[in-house]
């Protein structure tokens, strides 16, 4: 049985006196970038966004400011990736004490203008000010087209479900960094881009999609919910899995895919292909050299199950989620209760 998700909760509470836009086509929690619409004389909606680092940066699970500055732009072109957006820029807003070492602040800098790089965009502009402590947040801004933009909404059931690349990175450098264990060799790994590429394929052929920034079954759950219907994960966690998560979860004794269970992702794009749409979107990802991952599949029902040899096992991705409310800010704590959650699911 579905039931309620705490940060949802919060939100709909924050926006229940906000004047619905006229001009902008989604509902609330319906896609990961706002659409606006402005009207029969373009043929594209606007696709806007904003994302801010707090908790990564306060929790130092970011502590390198040219990670930081990177991360800033990634979380936000990500969002447009997920609608099928292309980029026009990316606003920056700074506030930072005023004994910020300078240092510190052209690290910081050089990894924005490189993620924007990365993705052929630009910083358009921006604010900065000085406070306690240091604040980022971003707002990135594009085009998609009105024909073939897409939402979190449209799967059904016999829908292929794919991912854009591996998974479980983002848990397991979560993981290791919280938990005061040797990161710096996922630093050569993580470092995350926006799919904006495979975006653009992606809404061509697919019938919902959302971005796994806060890890893939977070992503699932999500669209489970939106769509009505059950979303079923291979336990092929060869093909799903990043190799290097493969080999910390032999090396920690870790269930494989707890990896997607953590609220912190690695920004793969989560898509659903019908059957007739599933070969032409295939041939279209080869010819760009694009290898994209089939994880599962859509079917009548609900929840979030993983599909063995044997059978169906439903996760609760009620408490997965809810965990990152419950837990508070104590890493510690949030891991042991995913371990145990592992436990109780039977799936090791």
């Amino acid at each position: 049985m579905k039931k309620d998700i705490l940060e949802n909760l919060k939100i709909e509470k924050i926006t229940k006196n906000y004047l619905k836009a006229p001009h902008k086509k989604n509902e609330i929690h319906e896609a990961d970038a706002e659409l606006i619409d402005f009207g029969k004389e373009s043929e594209k909606y606007l696709a806007i966004t904003t994302d801010a680092l707090v908790e990564e940066v306060s929790t130092g699970l970011y502590d390198d400011p040219y990670l930081i500055g990177w991360m800033l732009a990634m979380v936000n072109f990500s969002d447009l990736a997920a609608v099928g957006a292309e980029p026009l820029g990316l606003l920056v807003s700074i506030s930072f004490p005023s004994t910020q070492d300078e240092a510190f602040m052209a690290r910081l800098t050089e990894g924005i203008s490189d993620a924007c790089k990365r993705l052929n965009t630009f910083v358009l502009g921006g604010d900065t000010n000085q406070g306690k402590e240091l604040f980022l947040s971003g707002c990135a801004v594009g085009l998609v087209p009105k024909k073939s933009a897409i939402t979190r909404i449209g799967a059904k059931p016999k829908d292929k479900l794919y991912l854009s690349g591996p998974g479980g990175l983002g848990s397991i450098f979560a993981f290791l960094r919280l938990s005061g264990q040797d990161y710096k060799m996922l630093e050569f790994f993580y470092k995350p881009a926006a799919r904006i590429a495979e975006g653009i394929i992606v809404r061509e052929f697919a019938s919902c999609c959302m971005d796994t920034s806060d890890g893939l079954l977070h992503t699932l759950d999500t669209l489970m919910r939106l769509n009505h219907n059950k979303f079923i994960l291979n336990n092929d966690w060869e093909r799903i899995l990043h190799p290097v998560v493969q080999q910390v979860c032999r090396a920690q004794n870790l269930p494989p895919w707890l990896a997607l269970a953590a609220v912190h992702g690695e920004f793969e794009l989560c898509f659903t292909i019908s059957p007739q749409n599933e070969k032409k979107f295939l041939q279209r990802a080869a010819l760009n050299g694009w290898m994209p991952i089939l994880i599962g599949e859509v079917a009548s029902g609900e929840g979030v199950s993983i599909k063995t040899q044997e059978q169906l096992i439903p996760l609760n991705t009620t408490l997965i989620r809810n965990l990152s409310e419950t837990a508070g800010s104590d890493p510690q704590g949030y891991i042991t209760e995913l371990l145990h959650i592992a436990l109780e699911a039977g799936i090791w």
